[in-house]
């Protein structure tokens, strides 16, 4: 209250907060002039000195005046406006339908996040946020012939802008760019199918038509062009790689969070992940959005509907076999980029994976379901003996003979059962007799290809690579990888129609892991000659790579390495032939060398396939020159 004079009665006199010496000393007022009114009256020298307290009372003396003006001043109107309009802004963009306001909305509405302060209290004091609540009358008042509360477009608002912020557009896909027609795009999509899937077994051909998924994501509609278009034309053709291209600002979107994490975004990362490099960084993006949407549930889900009696519910059945279909084949190549890449998997089956084999009763399984669900029982049997065979973190010494025999034979055992098992299933299961043959040789070349790498990866565990000083034990599993890698070759050129064929749909993983299985072969071979026709061996390589070189292998720089690895062992075989004297003799020890030391840096860098650092290095180096007739060691079998 101010009394008529409009002075407040109770108001204290502003104290001087400096006062100077003379004034001080004496204890008198000083009126703070310089000089002030007593020192110039007694003539004396009037001088300030400023002390800790006088610093102390000035400060707090301002925090009374800022208190103050606080106390005085109205509620903070533009703050509200703009906490107001963030909200619905950020429903509108969430797609939250704006409703009337409720009691209980009026009563628990708050802005932020949910650590944010619904109400505050009801006790009949005024709320924190009454400044917010006089600009929603206001607004609702201005607002005509409307129920709800809203903010008019116009209004012209005082808000502090960000300097930075996410870039968010709608995504269009390929034929709404006018990069591809739409006769293209149908073709690409059907080519797509005709093979690539095989690689990717995440679709149901009956729900993921051109279509549904042209409609339901664009992302997932212009990577399935862009790798169809691969296939047709060629990865160095014009217009994949304009496709391509296209494919990467939706990857970065996923990235920054920008789109909504669906299952077509799952699919989209996986074929990204299987046609680009660094395939493991997307696969494992790819698991983080699975995890989100909770997909492995969905595989115990379906399990429990398969074995109650009397289910009806199909198409609750149907969604759910998509989602663990899509869920499996995260899985599968999480850990093939993991363990073929030199990296730990994510994520681990705990239980084993035998208990997928329920999905095969589903009515919506197909064919594709065999090879996958095959796949993720191989895998989880790989990581089970990669963890065994692992050096543990903390401890130096590596397992010994033993050991390493135990978990060899063990896993060895394992692969022929899985083998057995999924060959028996296949046969009383598939009907068409182009499937089922295709199937039975996809699964004896993961077997082989799954025990080789293992016993490699064992000795290579092991620290040695030197063959001239290995153990019996450690030799005799050099020699079983050698038939590992012998058996891949022989099944491969077994049907090459079936299998080959399909190299013009298949990711650089397929075309890499052929041809270093060959170099590896060739390699053990050089190792072990005294089981080997080399000049059958090398034979049978020319007639992978003519087979090779009708699917457009010639581009592919793991066919070039092939070819370069067979002519390096042949220039290296005809120096065993050729008759040694004079300066020959140098030229067979260049030749051998340049082929042991063939280590394509594609098989070191890009992926972590083991074995071809193996050598024969003899105690006394004259032996080097005396065991070439015969190959590197001439080791017992």
């Amino acid at each position: 209250m101010e009394t008529a004079g409009g002075s407040e009665p109770n108001a204290k006199r502003r104290r001087v907060l400096k006062a100077c010496a003379a004034c001080r000393t004496s204890k008198l007022r000083c009126d703070g002039g310089k000089p002030c009114m007593r020192c110039r009256k007694a003539n004396a020298w009037c001088d300030y000195v400023k002390t800790a307290d006088d610093a102390l009372v000035e400060k707090l003396a301002r925090l009374e005046e800022e208190l103050a003006a606080l106390r005085n001043s109205g509620p903070d109107t533009s703050t509200a406006v703009t906490l107001l309009q963030l909200q619905q802004q950020q429903q509108i963009q969430n797609g939250i339908s704006t409703s009337p306001p409720s009691p209980y909305n009026q009563a628990h509405s708050h802005f932020g996040n949910d650590g944010s302060p619904a109400s505050m209290g009801s006790t009949g004091q005024m709320p924190v946020m009454q400044g917010t609540q006089y600009i929603q009358n206001q607004l609702q008042s201005q607002t005509i012939g409307s129920e709800y509360t809203t903010i008019p477009s116009s209004l012209n608002l005082k808000r502090k802008r960000r300097d930075f912020e996410l870039n968010v557009e709608p995504t269009i896909d390929v034929v709404t760019q006018g990069l591809i027609s739409m006769a293209d795009a149908f073709l690409y999509f059907q080519t797509f199918f005709q093979g690539c899937d095989k690689y990717v077994p995440v679709f149901d051909p009956s729900y993921d038509t051109f279509e549904s998924v042209r409609q339901r994501s664009a992302m997932l509609f212009d990577v399935i062009c862009a790798v169809g278009c691969r296939a047709e034309h060629g990865p160095g053709s014009n217009q994949y790689q304009i496709l391509s291209n296209a494919t990467k600002s939706p990857i970065c979107e996923v990235m920054l969070g920008t789109v909504p994490k669906t299952i077509e975004t799952i699919q989209a990362l996986l074929i990204n992940a299987c046609y680009s490099k660094k395939g493991w960084l997307l696969t494992s993006m790819a698991t983080r959005i699975a995890l989100d949407l909770d997909l492995p549930s969905a595989f115990n889900k379906l399990s429990s509907l398969i074995l109650q009696a009397g289910t009806t519910d199909r198409e609750e059945e149907t969604r759910l076999m998509r989602e663990a279909r899509v869920w499996f084949g995260t899985f599968v190549l999480e850990h093939i980029l993991s363990l073929d890449c030199g990296k730990r998997p994510g994520i681990k089956a705990v239980d084993g994976m035998r208990r997928c084999r329920v999905l095969l009763g589903h009515p919506s399984r197909n064919a594709l379901d065999f090879r996958l669900l095959a796949q993720v029982e191989l895998n989880a049997i790989r990581a089970l003996a990669q963890e065994r065979l692992s050096p543990k973190p903390g401890h130096g010494t590596s397992l010994s003979d033993e050991e390493m025999s135990d978990i060899v034979q063990e896993t060895r055992v394992d692969l022929s059962v899985w083998l057995s098992d999924w060959t028996n299933l296949v046969e009383s299961n598939i009907e068409k007799e182009e499937d089922k043959a295709t199937l039975e040789i996809n699964l004896k070349i993961q077997r082989d290809w799954s025990e080789m790498t293992m016993l490699c990866q064992g000795l290579q565990g092991m620290g040695i690579e030197n063959v001239a000083i290995m153990s019996d034990s450690q030799q005799n599993l050099i020699h079983q990888a050698k038939i590992s890698a012998q058996r891949h070759l022989s099944t491969i050129l077994s049907n090459p129609e079936l299998y080959i064929a399909t190299f013009q749909y298949g990711m650089d993983f397929v075309w890499a892991k052929c041809a270093f299985s060959v170099l590896l072969l060739l390699k053990l071979a050089r190792l072990l000659p005294s089981s080997t026709d080399m000049s059958t061996l090398i034979a049978d390589a020319k007639t992978l790579l003519s087979h090779l070189s009708k699917v457009r292998g010639s581009s592919n720089i793991y066919f070039r390495i092939l070819r370069l690895s067979v002519e390096k062992c042949e220039k290296a075989l005809n120096g065993d032939i050729a008759p040694t004297g004079g300066g020959q003799s140098n030229e067979v020890v260049d030749a051998e060398m340049d082929f042991q030391s063939y280590v394509p840096k594609e098989f070191i860098l890009e992926w972590n396939f083991p074995g071809l650092t193996f050598c024969w290095i003899p105690f006394d180096f004259q032996d080097l020159f005396i065991d070439f007739g015969n190959g590197f060691g001439g080791l017992p079998q």
